[in-house]
C-alpha cells in the first residue's frame, strides 16, 4: 500500500504528500499557535491563532516545495528525469531517476535549493519590514517575519556539509571534480552526513537533558534520519551502478502465466493466485496484453461480485508506469516499480508480451553477482 498521494503536477513533476506530513504539519501549527503567535498576538482568540498558524504552516511547506522544485527544474533543464517530489515528516525530497552526469551539474542542482530559500527569506522579511513601515496589520507582519526567518534557517541547515543535504551534495561535487570518482565522492560525503547526524543526536540529547524539551528530541530525530538517509543514499548509488547497463531481458521471467481478459475474478483467485501463489498476472485480450492484474485490484472488488467481474474490467491498463522494454536498464525497472504498488512490470516489445520482471528477480540477480564477485 502506498504511503503517499498526489496533490498536483507542476512542470510535469508529480507532487505527492506522504501521510507522515500531517504529523509535522500539526506539530508546526501547534508550536506556532502556542508559542510565537500567542506571545506576539495576545489579542487573538485561540481559534484565530490556530487559523493563522495553519495558513503560515501551509506557506512554509509551500516554501519547502519551491526549494525542491528549484532542484528539479535545474535537473529537467539538463536532461535528467525527476520521478516526483514528496513532502513528508522531515520536509521534502526530489526523486531522480539517475545521478547527475557531471560534478558541475551536481553543484548547480545543489545550489539551486538554498538559493531559492534565501530569495524567499529576503522576500518575506522585506514584506514584513514594508508592512511595519506602513503600520500594517500585526498578524501579517508576524507571519511574514516568521516565514523569512524559517526560510533562512532552511537554507543554512541544507548547506551543512553532510550528504544527502545540499551542502553534502556540494561537498560531493567538489570531491567528484577533484577525483573523477563518483562512488568515492559519494562514500566520503555520506560519511560526513553520518558524522553530522551523530553530532545532532548527541546535541539533541544534551539539549533535552538540559531542559530544552521536545526541541532537543526533534534535533536528535533529525540527526537519526540524516544518518539513515546518508547510508541509504550511498547504498542506492552502489545498486544503481550495479544495475545500470544490465538489460531487463537478463533478469525477467520469459515463461509468463497470463490471464484471459474475460476470466471472472473468482476463477482468477482459485486457478491462478492460489494455484501458483503469484501476486500479479498480465491480462491478455485475443493475445494482446491490455493490463496487469494485482492482488490489490482484486481486493477492491467486493467478494460477492467476483463471479460477475472479469479480469479485464479491473486490471489497470498498461502504460509507462507498469511496462518496460526488454532492452531497458534493470535500474530503470526498479525505479518504476518503486512508484507503483505491484512490485512487477510487464515486459513489452512491439506490442507483444515478452515477459514479466519483479523486484525479486532483480535482487536475486544482484545476490548472484555479489556472490560471484561480478
Amino acid at each position: 500500500m502506498t504511503r503517499s498521494f498526489r496533490i498536483a503536477r507542476i512542470f510535469g513533476i508529480s507532487i505527492e504528500v506522504d501521510y507522515t506530513w500531517f504529523i509535522i504539519f500539526f506539530l508546526v501549527a501547534l508550536a506556532l499557535s502556542t508559542g510565537l503567535l500567542r506571545d506576539r498576538l495576545p489579542g487573538l482568540s485561540m481559534g484565530a491563532r490556530w487559523l493563522v498558524a495553519a495558513v503560515a504552516t501551509l506557506l512554509f511547506f509551500g516554501s519547502v516545495l519551491v526549494h525542491e522544485l528549484s532542484h528539479s527544474v535545474v535537473a529537467l533543464r539538463n536532461g535528467l528525469e525527476i520521478t516526483g517530489i514528496t513532502l513528508f515528516l522531515f520536509g521534502g525530497v526530489s526523486r531522480m531517476a539517475n545521478e547527475p552526469r557531471s560534478a558541475k551539474l551536481e553543484l548547480k542542482m545543489a545550489l539551486a535549493g538554498p538559493l531559492s530559500s534565501l530569495v524567499l527569506a529576503a522576500l518575506f522579511l522585506g514584506l514584513a519590514y514594508l508592512m511595519r513601515s506602513l503600520s500594517f496589520g500585526q498578524v501579517y507582519r508576524t507571519v511574514f517575519w516568521w516565514l523569512g526567518w524559517v526560510n533562512g534557517m532552511l537554507a543554512m541547515f541544507n548547506l551543512l556539509p553532510g550528504f544527502p543535504l545540499d551542502g553534502g551534495r556540494i561537498l560531493r561535487a567538489g570531491i567528484w571534480q577533484a577525483s573523477s570518482n563518483l562512488q568515492e565522492a559519494t562514500r566520503i560525503a555520506a560519511l560526513f552526513g553520518q558524522g553530522l547526524g551523530a553530532v545532532m543526536i548527541v546535541g539533541g540529547i544534551m539539549l533535552f537533558v538540559g531542559g530544552a524539551g521536545l526541541g532537543g528530541l526533534w534535533l536528535a530525530l533529525i540527526g537519526w534520519f540524516l544518518i539513515q538517509a546518508a547510508q541509504s543514499s550511498y547504498q542506492q548509488l552502489l545498486l544503481r551502478q550495479a544495475l545500470s547497463g544490465v538489460p531487463v531481458s537478463r533478469v525477467m521471467t520469459s515463461e509468463v502465466l497470463w490471464v484471459p481478459a474475460d476470466t471472472p475474478l473468482d476463477r482468477v483467485v482459485d486457478e491462478y493466485v492460489m494455484a501458483y501463489n503469484h501476486p500479479a498476472f498480465p491480462v491478455l485480450d485475443d493475445g494482446r496484453p491490455i493490463g496487469l492484474l494485482c492482488l490489490g485490484d482484486i481486493r477492491q472488488v467486493p467478494r460477492e461480485r467476483w463471479s460477475q467481474t472479469a479480469a479485464g474490467e479491473v486490471a489497470p491498463a498498461l502504460d509507462e508506469g507498469n511496462t518496460i522494454s526488454p532492452g531497458a536498464d534493470s535500474w530503470e525497472a526498479l525505479v518504476r516499480m518503486a512508484s507503483g504498488n505491484c512490485g512487477r512490470l510487464v515486459v513489452i516489445e512491439d506490442g507483444q508480451l515478452r515477459g514479466i520482471v519483479s523486484r525479486t528477480d532483480i535482487m536475486r540477480m544482484m545476490r548472484t553477482r555479489i556472490e560471484l564477485g561480478a
